[in-house]
């Protein structure tokens, strides 16, 4: 079946404690059209973005990625984002929608970091209980608020392949494996009903680092996985998009 692109993705690379080769990022070139990272690229130190850039300096394609919930470790997130912006070819997603031109097929991109919360039937619900915990719910329902941002505005694009990419997960599929006693706090049901709402062709997240690894397919039908660095067997993603209509994932 004919190849009609390739997308790269990882998350959780954690570059200040992890030693990353380094043709990691640069293996890319050459392989995929597009390089995708779904969070946590380290602990929040303005330094740390500083090494992030060197990592990602040969990488020749563009780049989208989200935080996850160890970039503002330090509450210097605004500092960050001032460093990742000198890097021309590379978007920050907070809610926003991206397009990508690769040959004659427009790929768009809709994310956000994302909370925790549970999955459905289990889910935080209600508006009662001390205030933590409300305030606990109602930071889930922000960042969904903030996703279903960029989804409507990929809904308005309607490209030919639409990807949602968080940090947390939005499928409780992607995590398996983790103890179910912390779900409420890797994920949330409520982004996997607005991206399955959007019709997407995959969702990108990773968070959970004891999950299994490989496409799941949800039971609303949605492609999902997990692309997370120490899940992947510390191995780079890839997603290839065949002209039939089908997603097919390896390293």
């Amino acid at each position: 079946m004919e190849k009609k692109l390739t997308i790269a993705a990882t998350s959780d690379v954690h570059i200040n404690k992890t030693e990353i080769g380094g043709d990691f990022f640069g293996q890319v070139n050459g392989r995929a059209d597009l390089l995708l990272i779904a969070g946590d690229l380290h602990d929040g130190h303005a330094q740390h973005t500083t090494d992030f850039i060197e990592q990602i300096a040969g990488v020749r394609i563009p780049i989208a990625l989200i935080f996850g919930n160890h970039d503002d470790n330090e509450h210097s997130l605004d500092e960050i984002k001032q460093v990742l912006k000198k890097r021309k070819s590379l978007t920050i997603l907070e809610g926003a929608y991206a397009e990508y031109n690769i040959g004659r097929i427009r790929v768009g991109v809709a994310g956000t970091k994302g909370f925790g919360g549970g999955f459905a039937p289990n889910e935080l619900r209600g508006n009662v209980g001390e205030q933590l915990m409300k305030d606990f719910r109602k930071e889930g329902d922000r960042e969904v608020s903030l996703l279903q941002i960029g989804l409507n505005e990929m809904t308005r694009q309607a490209p030919d392949i639409k990807i949602a990419m968080t940090h947390y997960a939005p499928y409780k599929e992607v995590i398996e494996g983790e103890n179910p006693e912390i779900y409420a706090f890797l994920g949330n049901s409520k982004l996997g009903d607005v991206i399955t709402a959007a019709k997407v062709d995959l969702a990108i997240s990773g968070h959970a680092h004891l999950s299994t690894c490989g496409l799941k397919l949800t039971p609303s039908g949605i492609k999902a996985v997990n692309v997370g660095y120490r899940v992947n067997s510390e191995k780079m993603c890839f997603f290839d998009f065949l002209a039939d209509g089908t997603v097919q994932m390896r390293n």
